[in-house]
């Protein structure tokens, strides 16, 4: 059953600049796979946070999601956005961070503070 429809990402490439993928609101499944490849993005920019509908349905990435795309593109930047923004989000950055450090891409794994400016 899906209720929140059709996700959208956009992919933003130039001859000199990084490839960008905004991944936006979605989880991690074979499109968002089928787009890493495709594309191969240095900087990929990911909503966390594991938010999810009251009924439990998961509406952004969780923290194995975000592993996910990170197997999928070792090499690229992920910048997990969309963080205690909202009450039903079910992953803090702390409990992020301590994931990707456990996980050892804590270099390829930007968690900003709100209204920090990343340059790439």
């Amino acid at each position: 059953m899906r209720l929140a429809g059709q996700v959208c990402g956009i992919v933003l490439c130039h001859p000199s600049e990084k490839t960008l993928y905004i991944a936006a609101d979605t989880v991690w499944y074979e499109e968002v796979e089928k787009t890493l490849n495709k594309f191969k993005p240095e900087v990929i920019v990911v909503n966390g946070g594991d938010n999810r509908f009251f009924i439990g349905n998961q509406l952004v990435m969780n923290k194995q999601d975000i592993f996910s795309v990170h197997k999928a593109t070792p090499n690229a930047k992920i910048i997990v956005v969309h963080m205690e923004g909202v009450n039903h989000n079910t992953l803090s950055r702390r409990e992020l961070s301590e994931f990707i450090h456990e996980k050892t891409i804590s270099d390829k794994v930007i968690i900003p503070i709100d209204g920090e400016k990343i340059n790439m």
